[in-house]
């Protein structure tokens, strides 16, 4: 029998997310596709034009995908991302081992209540990814009830699904967010002002300095006229 396993590496704002799925046989892989489903919270997102440079996978991507807002911002139901495994690419050796990495990217998370810096870190536990099988050929099964919410979703499969078991479902998947500090945001909103207030006036100076400038070479023509 198939199992998958996932862990999530890196830090800060920039993660991958693996997935392994370890098959027995090559035979298992027969008239069937290999899926991944992530079901994304809020707090990260998944660059679809970084997914597309990715070997062997292809998606499909639903929900939130703005990569420059902070979390406050979006909707809150996240998005979610299905993979398709290549399997034309695996070996012909048995176990088979199947790693499929979603590069992952953190968005801001909302200012907290902090002594310092260094306090200044949000916690999201990020939900386990979903394996299984669409199958090529086969009567219509009743749809694993985990999979179930996704089904409305354009383009999911659509053909007799089965799960393929996680070896550690209780394992957290937890990353560690840098976040801002409430008590910096009055003088974040002072200190833009400011930037906003000198610009204005440089950029009235400028004005006006060409203008001058302007009006001198337009006399000068005047006068040699």
């Amino acid at each position: 029998m198939a199992t998958l396993a996932s862990s999530i590496s890196g830090h800060g704002f920039h993660l991958t997310l693996s997935t392994t799925v370890t098959v027995p046989a090559s035979s298992e892989l027969a008239h069937r596709t290999l899926h991944v489903v992530h079901d994304l919270d809020p707090h990260v997102y998944a660059d679809q034009y970084e997914l597309a440079q990715r070997p062997g996978y292809s998606f499909l991507l639903w929900g939130t995908t703005d990569l420059e807002k902070p979390v406050s911002a979006v909707p809150q139901n996240g998005s979610v991302l299905l993979l398709t495994a290549d399997t034309t690419i695996v070996p012909h050796h048995s176990p088979i081992s199947i790693t499929l990495e979603v590069p992952l990217h953190a968005r801001y998370a909302r200012p907290i209540a902090a002594a310092d810096n260094q306090d200044a870190f949000y916690t999201v536990n990020l939900k386990r990814p979903i394996g299984f099988f669409a199958e090529e050929d086969g009567t219509a099964t009743e749809m694993p009830s985990v999979l179930r919410p996704y089904a409305s979703l354009h383009g999911w499969p659509s053909s007799p699904l089965s799960l393929i078991p996680d070896s550690a479902p209780d394992d957290p998947l937890e990353i560690t967010i840098p976040a801002g500090v409430l008590d910096h945001i009055v003088w974040v909103d002072v200190g833009t002002a400011l930037v906003m207030i000198t610009m204005f006036f440089y950029l009235l100076h400028a004005s006006l300095r060409t203008a001058r400038r302007l009006s001198a070479k337009v006399k000068l023509s005047t006068k040699t006229e």
